[in-house]
């Protein structure tokens, strides 16, 4: 089933591959793709074959996302920039006029205001239970903490992870020997994506939206490599 109002904008990256594998798995199939970037070919991943884990689908990381688009004959615009604030992905994102676009842009990016104002909602997938775990590698101080990791479904706003909540939902302590940033957290946000796109479908609009309160919750920043190897070593006693 194509969704004519949804659009994925991607870009070369594991997340995205992710997002519009498990789409298309639960044929929910958007209505254009935007890519950002340039086509990189995937290193062989071989816990990556469209497997399943504790329900969660394990998308196929061999498969670019033209690829994928390809097959399914889905249409894909190519945009030759890194950047979702360029003039060029903005051209896109207007032509595209679709009232929900799923982010999955490259990490690191603010989206600017002159973005968010096209007259779309951005449908962000983010690697922790907001508001308590906000900016980035938030999967890893939840392990450190000894929390479950979560995604939370939001619309994005000017500023980090502090749009409307639309979902939010805890996911299974990953296993020791799982790629925690390519296989396990993009599996946890597709998994959380699709269960709110099928809501989407079935009401016609985005479930319950929740408004964050900004007093509550911490700002994290890029994990240090010593904090993340202690994470990745506390998965050895689970």
């Amino acid at each position: 089933m194509q969704l004519d109002n949804l659009i994925l904008l991607a870009a070369p990256t594991a997340r995205s591959q992710a997002y519009l594998q498990v789409l298309v798995a639960s044929n929910l199939l958007p209505r254009e793709v935007i890519f950002l970037g340039e086509e990189v070919l995937s290193e062989t991943q071989e816990e990556s074959k469209y497997d399943v884990w504790n329900e969660i689908f394990i998308p196929d990381l061999n498969e670019s996302i033209p690829q994928t688009c390809e097959r399914l004959n889905i249409p894909i615009t190519f945009c030759n920039t890194n950047s979702v604030n360029s003039p060029e992905a903005i051209n896109a994102l207007k032509k595209a006029s679709s009232k929900i676009i799923v982010y999955s842009g490259f990490g690191g990016q603010i989206v600017s205001e002159e973005v968010l104002s096209i007259g779309s909602d951005f449908l962000h997938m983010h690697s922790g239970w907001l508001p308590e775990y906000r900016g980035s590698t938030t999967l890893y101080y939840a392990l450190l903490d000894g929390e479950p990791p979560a995604v939370t479904a939001l619309i994005l706003d000017k500023t980090i992870d502090t749009g409307p909540i639309v979902a939010r939902k805890k996911y299974p302590i990953p296993s020791s020997n799982m790629d925690l940033d390519r296989v396990y957290d993009s599996a946890i946000r597709a998994d959380l994506l699709v269960d709110v796109v099928k809501e989407f479908v079935k009401e016609g609009v985005l479930p319950y939206v929740t408004e964050q309160d900004s007093s509550v919750g911490s700002n994290y920043y890029v994990v240090h490599p010593v904090l993340k190897h202690l994470a990745i070593l506390s998965l050895r006693d689970k």
